[in-house]
């Protein structure tokens, strides 16, 4: 059985990277700043994006 690994983000609650199967972390340019940004592919194939503070809460 897998052992729960919670993250809370400030937007969008408690995340279970316990199923993440790939995270991506990058900078991407968006509204002319620098933004941090994150892409969980989950163990069902499902993607997912995270953007700004909830990128770094993951980090």
């Amino acid at each position: 059985m897998t052992q729960p690994i919670f993250c809370e983000t400030p937007t969008r609650g408690f995340v279970n990277l316990a199923y993440a199967r790939k995270v991506c972390f990058r900078r991407i340019n968006y509204n002319m700043t620098w933004q941090f940004s994150c892409v969980i592919v989950w163990s069902n194939g499902e993607k997912e994006s995270f953007f700004g503070k909830d990128a770094e809460f993951i980090v």
